[in-house]
């Protein structure tokens, strides 16, 4: 009988089998990928849109309905593709063997995979771009995530307080709008912006995720024994 750590390795192993993981690249693969394709598709077309419609102080009193939907799907969708990440995620570390001087090659296909399984996680945040303590990446930032309407909501709200003004605590109304041409059309620019950020940052986590599905098919024996002869136990 293998020692008692061993045994919880193994007890880990057995309660996250490869279909879970399977399971959830199928789905990437069959379904979530085209729906974040889609989302990219239909925020340029919302973002066209909107460049050619001419603001007014109205547009000011009410957050566009098209840009908040957008936003939220965008929004669910990164939580959802972080949420099963951490499914493969772990399914894969507990694969992850002793550390050998030698046969090390399928450990390290576990670890690039895990790379690029960080790289999808930190776009649907909304980052990526910067390593910590100084380190280098050639990932692209994404600049929409699980955050971006919060984000939508402060930069909107500020131009809104140019246009209309602050409230006044003394009197029941407002004072101080602005009815400068420049500031609506900053107005319709948070708008656009946001809509272009829901784009762009949806085309990369498409490119990433179609990356990952493509890694997994290829390798997903090693990533599941990366050492050959390993059989059930522990390696």
């Amino acid at each position: 009988m293998p020692p008692k750590r061993l045994v919880h390795a193994q007890d880990l192993r057995d309660a996250f089998p490869e279909e879970e993981s399977c399971g959830v690249v199928e789905r990437w693969a069959t379904n979530l990928v085209s729906h974040v394709a889609k989302i990219a598709e239909q925020a340029g077309s919302q973002c066209a849109s909107i460049q050619g419609t001419k603001y007014t102080c109205d547009n000011a009193e009410k957050v566009p309905e098209e840009v908040m939907s957008m936003l939220f799907n965008y929004q669910s969708a990164c939580r959802r593709i972080y949420c099963d990440a951490e499914v493969i995620r772990t399914v894969i570390s507990v694969r992850i063997p002793e550390l050998k001087e030698e046969d090390n090659l399928g450990v390290a296909v576990q670890h690039a995979v895990l790379k690029l399984l960080e790289e999808i996680q930190n776009k649907t945040l909304g980052a990526g771009g910067a390593g910590g303590a100084g380190e280098k990446t050639s990932s692209v930032k994404a600049q929409a995530g699980v955050f971006s309407l919060r984000e939508y909501f402060g930069a909107r709200g500020a131009v809104e307080e140019k246009i209309l003004g602050k409230p006044d605590d003394d009197k029941n109304n407002s004072k101080g709008g602005s009815k400068s041409p420049s500031v609506l059309l900053e107005l319709r620019q948070v708008d656009v912006d946001a809509l272009q950020k829901v784009e762009l940052s949806a085309l990369q986590l498409v490119t990433a995720m179609r990356s990952f599905v493509n890694a997994y098919a290829l390798n997903w024996k090693k990533l599941i024994e990366p050492r050959s002869g390993g059989g059930r136990m522990v390696s």
